[in-house]
């Protein structure tokens, strides 16, 4: 079983050191880690259950019906452009396979590609996606996730959300 620590090593451990080498870079973007970090808030109309006590962690807990989004949002516009990569932590709780779209809006205009995201069934999986794919074009707001079809999701975890 993949756990949060095993998924977050190659994200503390190689890049930070690297990093360091480098020429100044953005210092990394956290917005959820076992809870949603200062300046951020929850959104959206599928339901959620921020801090839900699972293994050693405590993601959010969303439950999306037929067409509903889930948000990560905040008033303070981020410039993506310093960043190479967004990161996050799913897993699929007891059905898995959930699959939803991701992508970047500021206000009600979508600023990014959209991307397709995909939960593991029973475990913990990470997605890396490189920015340059997502394409963001101008500075976001919030982060959406959308459940693209008319049927209601099973239950599906998030526990980690991270720019880099």
């Amino acid at each position: 079983m993949l756990n949060r620590r095993l998924c977050l090593a190659g994200i503390t451990g190689a890049s930070l050191s690297l990093m360091a080498g480098m020429a100044r870079a953005a210092d990394p973007l956290l917005i959820y880690a076992d809870g949603i970090l200062p300046g951020w808030w929850i959104g959206g109309w599928a339901k959620n259950t921020p801090q839900v006590p699972m293994e050693d962690q405590k993601p959010v807990e969303i439950t999306m019906p037929g067409w509903s989004v889930f948000t990560l949002q905040t008033a303070t516009p981020v410039d993506a452009s310093p960043y190479k990569t967004l990161t996050l932590i799913l897993h699929g709780g007891d059905a898995g396979k959930q699959e939803f779209a991701l992508v970047a809006r500021h206000g009600e205009k979508a600023v990014s590609q959209e991307m397709i995201l995909k939960c593991q069934k029973g475990q913990w999986g990470r997605t890396d996606i490189p920015l340059n794919r997502m394409k963001i074009k101008a500075p976001f707001d919030s982060l959406v996730l959308q459940n693209k079809s008319g049927e209601a999701m099973a239950p599906f975890y998030l526990n980690y959300v991270l720019f880099q």
